[in-house]
Formats: structure tokens, sequence, C-alpha cells
């Protein structure tokens, strides 16, 4: 089975070389801190337009890259159309992008699948659901012989044992796999019908303030805090992604996660269209690292 693109033309481009010249822009801009530890197991990743979140994401795969972490990688997808019902695998085939075609590690697919009876094998999930596609041409200029096992992670708390068995698994028979989530954090403002903290700067502290303290969950590793957390304050669109990826990458041996960048939409619209905005969406670029 191929997966074929749904947001190529919109979220990226969709041309062969202008979404190459375009990946190979963020991914070279993205600046990757020299002291960051070899044992790099996992990260996160934002999911919105490259204009807004592209080099951000791209930050978090060059140090992977870097690190020889992005070749057999799963992925856990966000869930914006209910479609997971837990965590539903694409276990076989590849995804099409404007680049070409990243194929689905099937091997490593198939153990999860026979190991974790939660995990099911699901495709058509995948359709319409965006956060995992619009990595994929970034990670290829990284690395064009990536391989990915797409994974949609409901919200619940079934999540971090999901993730926990996941990685358990990886450390035992897969070491050299990497995994990454894909979230973006707090949706405020008007556009979002989110305003607790008000409007103008003060929605803005507000947000920011919102998006802190999850990613203070995600750097020390608090993956049970954290579907909880998103629920009740808004702050993250892929909460199960980022607790099965957190408690995944602990049980492979990561000790801390790893903030590289924060930023919102409304840093973006300022910075390259000089305009405010009372409505921002943030955005993290986070690795997990061990000793």
């Amino acid at each position: 089975m191929k997966r074929q693109p749904f947001r190529a033309g919109s979220f990226y481009e969709g041309a062969k070389d202008a979404c190459r010249r375009s990946a190979g822009e963020l991914t070279d801009s993205a600046h990757v801190p020299d002291d960051l530890p070899d044992a790099v197991f996992g990260g996160l990743v934002p999911h919105a337009g490259w204009v807004f979140s592209g080099r951000t994401a791209a930050m978090t795969l060059k140090a992977l890259a870097r690190r020889g972490r992005l070749g057999r990688v799963v992925i856990f997808g966000a869930d914006h159309w209910d479609a997971a019902d837990g965590a539903a695998v694409f276990d076989k085939g590849a995804w099409v992008t404007p680049l070409g075609e990243v194929a689905v590690d099937e091997e490593l697919a198939g153990a999860l699948l026979k190991a974790h009876p939660q995990l099911r094998a699901d495709a058509p999930a995948h359709a319409r659901e965006h956060s995992i596609e619009v990595q994929l041409p970034l990670m290829q200029v990284l690395n064009e012989d990536v391989r990915i096992v797409p994974i949609l992670i409901s919200p619940d708390p079934t999540a971090v044992r999901i993730g926990r068995q996941i990685g358990e698994l990886l450390k035992d028979d897969f070491p050299d796999a990497s995994v990454i989530g894909s979230t973006d954090l707090t949706h405020y403002g008007p556009q979002y019908r989110f305003t607790p903290g008000g409007w103008g700067a003060a929605g803005g502290d507000w947000a920011q303030k919102n998006d802190r303290r999850m990613l203070e969950l995600i750097e020390t590793m608090q993956a049970d805090n954290i579907v909880e957390e998103a629920t009740a304050h808004q702050s993250a669109c892929g909460a199960g992604a980022v607790a099965a990826t957190v408690a995944a990458c602990s049980a492979m041996g990561a000790t801390a996660g790893i903030t590289l960048e924060y930023k919102t939409s409304a840093d973006v619209m300022w910075k390259v269209y000089s305009q405010a905005s009372d409505d921002a969406v943030g955005y993290a670029a986070v690795v997990f690292a061990g000793e």
C-alpha cells in the first residue's frame, strides 16, 4: 500500500524541485547545539506549515541524523481526525512525498504488532493525518534511506503503556531505532476559541506559560502526567504522541528532554510578515538523551 500526500501544496511545497529546495534550506538553517549528549534516543517535532514550524522540526531531525538515529524511525502522530482508536500502525508499503517514497520498515512494524496486542494494523486511519506527513521530506533530505513505522496515538492514558512497551522492544531487539513524536502546543486566540488569559500581550504571556508547564513535564520525562495536563489546559494537540514518545525514550535509556527551540506562530507572523496576531500556536523542538 502507498499512502499518498494529503497536504503537499498547502503545508509544504508540492512540486519536487521546490519541495527539495525548501526542505534543504530548512535543514541547512536548523541550528543544532554542539554539546548535545552522544546518546540520543528520539525527539519531538511540531507539524504546522513549513513556513511556521519547518525549521523547528528540522532541528530535532538534524540532531538525530547527526547521531546516526535517523535510519529506522518509529514516528507517533497526533490524532486530529479521531481515527487512531488507541494506536493505528501503518505496517506495509510506503509513504509517497514530492521527493519520492519513504519505505515502511515492515520488519519492525511486524515485530511491534506481534509483541503488543494494543497495536493494530490500520493504514486507512492515516489517510488525512498530516502530523507525520509534513516531517517526511525533511527526513528524506537528511537521509534518503530513512525507513519509518508510522503510528497514530490517541490522547488517552493508554499512550504511556504503548510507548513504554515499544521502547522496551526497541531497546532489546532494534537498538538502532529512534522514536519521534509529532505535536504542536497551545492553540491560543479567537481563531481557536481559547482565550483564558485575555487578548494581546497578556494572552500571549498566558499561552507561553501554558506551554512552559508542558515542556517541563517533557524535559523531566513525566510521561504519566502529559495527557492529563494537555486535557486540562489544551496545551498539546498530540498529547498521546508526546506521552508515548517520552515513555518509549525513557525505556530506551533517555533521562531528560532537551528543548532545542521554542517559538509561536505569532513570532513567525511578526518576523516574516510584520503582522501582529492575537492567535498563536506553540512549537518546540525537543530531543531525548541519556548519559
